[in-house]
């Protein structure tokens, strides 16, 4: 009896410590030496178990019965293993499909390029009540899944409010993001405000992009249509530090300057700012250029020092594809991208430029190296006299189509490399254009690349669209009378129908 005891007793410590072992993984994470010591003796012990059963009940079955008997055992043993090993894996290499219409729940490439490219060991704390931690872990488990450098850990501020403290929160559903000495705070969660917290956080110098102004560029700080303050706003959100520059009153472009922006002059520079330009991009220096069609000539010039002719003309494009969206044909579209070229690598949606100017390479480069980033499409051309109520392409004075409006020089210099984007449009950044389909991450992109910050060149994080239904009271009794009416009187009148043709 002691024998049948300690058997029994082992059987049920094998099941109890396969279980564990599962359960252990699920609340640890971490497939260790600890799961498989245990997985390895619960599969045993059930073995053993199963084995003694047989055993025993040898004397009360035929031998074909016992062979049939040990083969169903063993097979449930290999139908277990499976499972189990089944299970494992899918837990630590699983596939996830993204059946929304923009992706929604996938990571952008912003995020996975940063993710794969993480070197630094980044931890983050996410303080939360138990009852309200699943959605950040949705997000979390992305992260980590990415990167073995992302490790995170959820902290009840009611349970643990000294490390609450320690860590000044103020309000739940805060994460804190640590690399190092470097620590941001997240109140907001997003896939954008964690990604830009990783990249804060892991930055080893920031970045400063001076816009220039005094000749009536474009505003950062007007958040009208006209203005560039979404612009100003996204690039902080870069993690860059934004800040204008007057060189009238400077007279010189800082050192800490990174990138600089000249965005749509009105008038002519005064004696010497163009020389200054000019100079410190020659010597390394990184620079966005944008104008319009009634752009100032001396910002001209300066595109020409370097190899570029900014058309006097406006491109017009007589496709009829900007009236799909509601735009005419001096807005050209742009779905001609340089795929050789980080900024427009990829890039697969459309942009739009509303009264743009040409960009053209010269045939004698200087030694730069000139690549057109944006052409328009081959029913587009470069009108000259744009000021007439009536438009025609003229054949002596118009540029044919494809027309380029920006372009991208480069060449070494000593230890840096001279960077210039040139833009013959400056309103498809603005304020009133800053969402149309690509334009925001085409400037970004720009930005970043002129920053030598490639790893953020990319699509954005997507943020959900508003796709509300509105039913009107006649949609709803409709709806009303389907639903709650006509489909179960059917339901009822087939049920019915079958019953009396049974009953016959």
């Amino acid at each position: 009896m002691a024998m049948k005891n300690r058997d029994k007793y082992i059987a049920i410590a094998g099941v109890v410590i396969f279980l564990f072992s599962l359960v252990y993984y699920n609340i640890q994470k971490i497939w260790g030496v600890v799961n498989w010591v245990a997985l390895i003796l619960g599969i045993a012990g059930i073995a053993y178990g199963i084995f003694v059963f047989y055993r025993d009940r040898e004397k009360g079955i035929s031998s074909r019965n016992l062979q049939y008997g040990s083969n169903v055992a063993v097979q449930i043993v290999i139908v277990v293993a499976i499972v189990s090993l089944l299970a494992f894996l899918t837990t630590r290499r699983h596939f996830r499909a993204d059946l929304t219409e923009g992706g929604l729940y996938s990571l952008a490439d912003q995020t996975e390029k940063l993710l794969n490219d993480l070197d630094k060991q980044v931890a983050i704390k996410a303080f939360y009540k138990s009852s309200e931690q699943r959605l950040a872990q949705d997000l979390l488990d992305e992260y980590d899944y990415r990167s073995d450098n992302i490790s995170y850990e959820f902290v009840d501020p009611d349970e643990q409010p000294q490390i609450a403290r320690q860590y000044g929160i103020k309000q739940y559903n805060t994460l804190v993001v640590e690399s190092g000495a470097k620590r941001e705070t997240v109140e907001q969660l997003s896939e954008a405000n964690l990604t830009n917290a990783l990249v804060k956080v892991t930055r080893e110098q920031d970045k400063v992009i001076y816009f220039l102004t005094g000749h009536g560029e474009r505003s950062i700080s007007e958040d009208g249509p006209e203005g560039y303050k979404k612009a100003k706003d996204a690039i902080e959100k870069e993690n860059h530090i934004v800040r204008e520059l007057n060189l009238v009153r400077q007279r010189s472009i800082p050192d800490s300057c990174t990138v600089l922006a000249i965005v749509s002059p009105k008038t002519n520079f005064f004696p010497g700012e163009i020389d200054t330009i000019r100079a410190w991009i020659e010597k390394g220096g990184k620079a966005l250029i944008m104008v319009d069609p009634d752009h100032p000539q001396d910002i001209a010039d300066l595109a020409r020092s370097f190899h570029v002719e900014v058309g006097n003309d406006m491109v017009v494009d007589a496709s009829g594809m900007g009236q799909l969206f509601g735009a005419g044909p001096g807005m050209p579209l742009v779905t001609n991208y340089d795929q050789s070229i980080a900024i427009t690598k990829g890039f697969t949606v459309m942009t739009f430029y509303p009264y743009t100017s040409s960009i053209t390479p010269m045939e004698d480069k200087g030694g730069y190296t000139i690549r057109e980033m944006l052409k328009t499409g081959p029913n587009s051309w470069g009108e000259s006299d744009y000021n007439s109520r009536e438009v025609a392409f003229d054949a002596g004075k118009d540029k044919r189509g494809p027309v380029c409006i920006a372009a991208l020089i480069e060449k070494s210099s000593g230890k840096d490399k001279i960077s210039l984007a040139v833009f013959g449009d400056s309103d498809f950044a603005k304020n009133g254009y800053w969402r149309n389909q690509g334009n925001s991450d085409l400037f970004l992109n720009t930005i970043n690349y002129l920053a030598e910050e490639e790893d953020l060149i990319s699509i954005r994080p997507k943020e959900a669209d508003d796709r509300r239904v509105t039913l009107t009271q006649a949609d709803v009794s409709t709806i009303f009378y389907l639903v709650v009416i006509a489909v179960p009187l059917i339901v009822i009148v087939i049920g019915v129908v079958f019953y009396i043709r049974r009953s016959r």
